[in-house]
């Protein structure tokens, strides 16, 4: 009868989609052994395994848990690539800014020059305050050599003091000034070597 073949048809296609539908997890243990089951067995256990449909085709595959050596180069795997990342992303803020900031090679050379003035001003300063606190020096040095063998008063000993205080201060200053601008030179050739590159320009 016509309604009898349409149950058997039924159960046939409800059976198949619950074949389609069951899952099968599979793996090798841990002596090479192929172990499925309807659900993860134990052997499979910090081992990679198969899920597979009721028709044996792999669904998805899972990876073994990563050891402790493995997790350590992962994570350090990840932090060097985010680095990277975020250098790449640094460089292109900087080109972009590079490019806002100058019309041509002759405005970088400009800024350069601003730069340097304020740091020379600054380092003249520091010259001339060496320069007084040298012929404060000698001055002291005189009054200290009067004295010969007899004790230095406290006064001449706290300007003595003060005197070194601040020539280690000024020669200090210079030091730092001096590489200041040197390292402004520096930047601003790297910023104009990067502008030719980015606009393709030749140096005038």
């Amino acid at each position: 009868p016509l309604s009898a073949l349409l149950m058997t048809t039924t159960f046939l296609w409800a059976a198949g989609e619950a074949a389609a539908q069951a899952r099968i997890f599979c793996c090798d243990d841990a002596k090479s052994r192929k172990v499925c089951a309807d659900f993860v067995p134990p052997e499979c256990a910090n081992r990679a395994y198969e899920e597979r449909d009721g028709q044996g085709r792999i669904v998805k595959k899972y990876n073994a848990p990563l050891t402790a050596e493995q997790q350590a180069l992962r994570t350090v795997e990840l932090a060097k690539a985010d680095a990277e990342k975020r250098k790449a992303l640094e460089e292109q803020r900087q080109s972009a800014a590079l490019l806002a900031n100058y019309a041509n090679e002759k405005e970088i050379d400009s800024a350069r020059d601003r730069a340097l003035a304020a740091i020379e001003k600054n380092l003249q300063q520091s010259r001339s305050k060496l320069d007084e606190a040298n012929k404060a020096k000698k001055k002291l040095d005189g009054e200290k050599a009067s004295y010969k063998n007899q004790p230095l008063p406290a006064q001449i000993k706290s300007l003595i003091r003060d005197n070194e205080s601040e020539l280690r201060a000024q020669q200090a200053a210079i030091e730092t000034q001096t590489k200041e601008m040197d390292d402004v030179r520096a930047r601003f050739a790297a910023e104009k070597q990067q502008y030719l590159a980015l606009t393709g320009k030749k140096p005038e």
